[in-house]
């Protein structure tokens, strides 16, 4: 057994959500407008973080789980990195870490945030976005907004329902991804339930199972936080196209460390 949560997802990760992009101009745009590195929190398999070093920008990303950093490590490993771009790969945890320098922009990519189950835990991440920040320097994060998903279970979202089937091009075999998602109103929670089944040549069937909490916290109450730790909002957007609230299932936050010393 292993006390690594997220290592039944690394290996099937990039396979489900490696083609998503829809993100990385955003941050892109954002991290040109600040001067100094960039740091994602939750780095992952490197989705974000990998582009952002294609891009020419010198990116450190940590997270909590070694699976998923030693798959950031080998994709990293592969990739092509030119034009001054870097990327520097290491394990600690969101609500208390310490790399004793700071960066032009801080980013929390894909909903990520939502791992924080509480106000407290959000507030000593924040805490630690505003030390690491630089005078003027930006926090970005996404989040999918509470009213994309349902806080009733009648409506049968507690229902195992499947995603999609698709062919993994590096082997050939079929594989189905099924969700359920259990609400906890009380405390803003939904505990999704992710089931990989891989079909093998012989026809048996590989079963990997994740499961997960995410806290949906809304507008109002995000904004609070940040300007709690220290942070002004400068912009709140729908989606990463930068639409309005309530266009998108998403809010993607924006704010500054402005005046800070």
């Amino acid at each position: 057994m292993t006390d690594d949560p997220y290592s039944t997802l690394a290996e099937l990760y990039d396979f489900s959500y490696g083609d998503f992009d829809d993100d990385l101009d955003l941050y892109t745009n954002l991290g040109s407008a600040v001067d100094g590195p960039v740091l994602e929190l939750g780095v992952g398999t490197g989705r974000v973080a990998i582009p952002l070093a294609q891009r020419g920008f010198e990116v450190v990303g940590i997270d909590s789980s070694e699976s998923m950093l030693s798959r950031a490590g080998a994709n990293l490993a592969e990739a092509e990195i030119a034009g001054g771009g870097s990327l520097e790969l290491a394990k600690a945890d969101m609500t208390e870490f310490d790399l004793d320098r700071r960066f032009g922009m801080i980013l929390v990519a894909a909903n990520t945030f939502q791992h924080l189950l509480t106000t407290e835990q959000q507030l000593a991440c924040l805490a630690c976005v505003v030390r690491h920040l630089d005078p003027g320097g930006i926090f970005a994060f996404s989040v999918r907004s509470p009213s994309s998903v349902a806080w009733d279970d009648s409506d049968g979202d507690s229902r195992l329902q499947l995603d999609w089937t698709r062919e993994d091009p590096a082997t050939g075999e079929m594989v189905m991804k099924m969700t359920s998602g259990e609400a906890d109103p009380a405390r803003q929670v939904k505990r999704w339930t992710y089931l990989y089944d891989r079909i093998e040549a012989d026809g048996q069937v590989r079963r990997s199972v994740f499961v997960t909490e995410l806290r949906y916290s809304s507008q109002g109450e995000l904004t609070l936080l940040l300007q709690q730790a220290g942070l002004r909002v400068t912009h709140v957007y729908g989606d990463y196209d930068l639409s309005p609230v309530g266009d998108g299932d998403n809010l993607v936050f924006v704010a500054r460390a402005e005046g800070r010393l």
